[in-house]
């Protein structure tokens, strides 16, 4: 064999050995690195579900006119056709894990005539076919920032809930006048309203 076929074999078996320990070291980096990296979680945000209100009637509250005083152990009782509000709240969960909801009221002020102070609220829910009081009686009295669920400052938060399955609810709203109240007779009016996250 030449001298010169010496030097070319040499320099391949340089060449190659150095090949092969570059694949080398870069095999156990990489192996290195894939075997060390965490594992990746995704963690995926359901929005969705639907909260609907049903209720019978043209609008989506209670409005008495000529109320006159009347006492909490009368007005809680009083199922006189027009004193009370039937409404249900119907939870779709859809694809989320659990609906919060809270049910309020708004003061229709170019229907009422009574101040707030003299007006009693009273909500009612059904269970197991019967009403069963979840808040008051009570004074209106608006909250003074917008809730975290979505209530408007001004309006009257009720009751809230939080559904971890499809169902709907019957609730029975109640309003009167106070009989501390000094006027003989007004005028009072609210719409329901239900804000909700899923």
């Amino acid at each position: 064999m030449s001298d010169e076929s010496k030097k070319l074999s040499k320099k391949f078996w340089i060449i190659a050995c150095s090949i092969c320990c570059f694949l080398a070291i870069f095999l156990i980096m990489g192996f290195s690195i894939v075997h060390n990296k965490k594992p990746k979680v995704v963690n995926e945000k359901l929005k969705g579900g639907n909260i609907i209100l049903n209720y019978t009637g043209n609008t989506s509250g209670l409005t008495i006119n000529g109320m006159t005083p009347t006492s909490d152990i009368v007005g809680i009782k009083n199922n006189t056709d027009g004193s009370y509000f039937d409404f249900s709240v119907k939870v779709d969960l859809n694809k989320a894990s659990n609906v919060n909801y809270e049910i309020s009221i708004e003061k229709n002020r170019g229907l009422s005539t009574i101040n707030d102070s003299d007006i009693k609220i009273y909500l009612e829910k059904e269970v197991d076919g019967t009403y069963e009081k979840v808040f008051g009686p009570t004074n209106f009295k608006g909250i003074t920032a917008d809730s975290k669920l979505g209530s408007k400052k001004g309006s009257m938060i009720l009751y809230k809930n939080e559904i971890s399955k499809d169902e709907t609810t019957n609730y029975r709203l109640r309003l009167w006048m106070s009989d501390t109240c000094l006027m003989q007779s007004g005028n009072y009016s609210v719409a329901v309203l239900i804000n909700g996250k899923a």
